[in-house]
């Protein structure tokens, strides 16, 4: 245990335990409510449809900066906090592995230095790869959607899934390709709309977060 503690702080494993307590902390304040996970997403954010260009066209244009490196390497498809934990937890364990087994036994400290200095860049490089195979079988779980402005679905067509629809009642469903989305519905009473009838959407009531309806 002694020797593990003191290889934690010699040079250069020091600068990735020093990277890792910050990842740490992070992760700790994500799980108490502080940070989202996703907190920094927003600023780097690689569309789907681009990733979907460079994989077709590998010399798109406009592939340049953190997002053209991280979409370069695989590194896309989870939040970016998740990638920047592994390449640093990784290029650790790879940093302290070469430590531990080579570094401490070279007694000239100028050598030990340079080595130490190249051993930083060197597991970053490593770890590059590593991260990218390491994340690939979880990207289905972080898969974006957009949000749909409510009033934005004016003059869209659902079908009602309540037995009646009324003035303070009333339900349908919007075809989305894929689960739907459940509306809150209105309409007069006198209209008989029923449970499978065709309606269009008309107006949206923001008050009653509900959408007037008119029978196809």
């Amino acid at each position: 245990m002694e020797t593990f503690l003191a290889n934690l702080t010699i040079f250069p494993v020091a600068v990735f335990t020093f990277l890792l307590i910050i990842v740490l902390l992070y992760w700790l304040m994500a799980f108490i409510g502080i940070f989202d996970i996703d907190m920094f997403d927003a600023d780097i954010e690689i569309e789907t449809d681009f990733e979907t260009e460079v994989s077709i066209n590998p010399d798109a244009e406009g592939l340049s900066g953190l997002a053209g490196f991280m979409l370069n390497w695989g590194l896309t498809g989870v939040p970016i906090t998740v990638v920047i934990s592994l390449l640093i937890v990784t290029s650790w364990l790879i940093c302290y592995l070469a430590t531990s087994l080579i570094l401490v036994h070279i007694s000239i400290d100028i050598i030990r230095y340079v080595i130490g200095a190249a051993l930083i860049f060197i597991c970053f490089a490593v770890s590059i790869p590593i991260t990218a195979w390491s994340i690939r079988p979880f990207k289905g779980l972080f898969i974006a959607h957009n949000a749909i402005r409510k009033d934005a679905l004016i003059g869209q067509e659902c079908e009602v899934t309540t037995g009646k629809v009324t003035d303070d009642f009333g339900q349908a469903i919007l075809e989305d390709g894929e689960a739907g989305i459940i509306l809150s519905i209105r309409a007069s009473k006198e209209k008989q709309i029923k449970k499978g009838d065709k309606v269009i959407l008309i107006e949206y009531s923001k008050e009653d977060d509900c959408y007037i309806v008119a029978k196809i």
